[in-house]
């Protein structure tokens, strides 16, 4: 937990800088293990947040969550569910869009790039305003957080040549000027290909972060 908790707070961090006008009040967190995410978006701020859906198939993991909210004073409203299935089925279809998404360390668990385009297209559809993905930094997870970023820059230019055809004459011009639906906040400073693939390097960044004696003593055991 402190190391995807380090590694979210950082990414909150950094969308805060870029992004400072953007006060989520409604977030997904997909793959949500013990609400790392939810913790360092807790401390990042803004105050903001209303409510808070948990997705996490692992019964033990959801335990381990509720156990360390126990006790906890002015919390935001928190849902816990197993699938996306579960959680949209017991939504309205008009409230299940959030202002903020996040997916820490959860696509390198899916084998299949079908699957994880999958994932990634529904993420994309109940995402209101930011997605966040985040991977380990190695090569296989910057080349799964590559994939996602070129699949959801095509989605959203088909669906904007789609619009385009759709619309009168006197509408075009809005939608060439939106050009797309999405834009990178981060760690890309454009929305262009990236530039690291044909230099045979991968994007990562390096979190560091203080651990206790025991976390040492479990990670020399294992």
């Amino acid at each position: 937990m402190p190391a995807v908790f380090s590694a979210c707070h950082r990414v909150l961090k950094e969308v805060r800088t870029r992004l400072p006008g953007f006060s989520p009040a409604k977030v997904l967190d997909f793959g949500a293990g013990t609400g790392s995410a939810f913790w360092a978006l807790r401390e990042v701020g803004p105050n903001s947040l209303e409510k808070v859906n948990l997705v996490e198939p692992s019964q033990s993991m959801q335990r381990a969550g509720q156990s360390l909210i126990q006790g906890q004073k002015n919390l935001t409203l928190i849902h816990s569910y197993a699938t996306l299935q579960s959680m949209t089925k017991s939504i309205n279809k008009s409230e299940r869009e959030h202002d903020l998404v996040i997916a820490s360390y959860v696509l390198g668990e899916i084998p299949s790039l079908k699957d994880r385009i999958t994932v990634v297209r529904r993420l994309w559809d109940l995402t209101r305003e930011v997605l966040i993905l985040i991977e380990l930094g190695t090569p296989q997870g910057s080349n799964i957080i590559s994939q996602m970023r070129s699949h959801i820059f095509w989605m959203e230019k088909r669906k904007c040549r789609k619009s385009k055809a759709a619309i009168d004459e006197t509408s075009k011009y809005l939608v060439v000027a939106r050009k797309s639906g999405a834009y990178i906040v981060a760690p890309c400073s454009h929305d262009g290909a990236c530039p690291l693939e044909k230099a045979g390097k991968y994007c990562h960044f390096v979190q560091r972060l203080e651990r206790t004696s025991t976390q040492l003593a479990y990670k020399v055991l294992s």
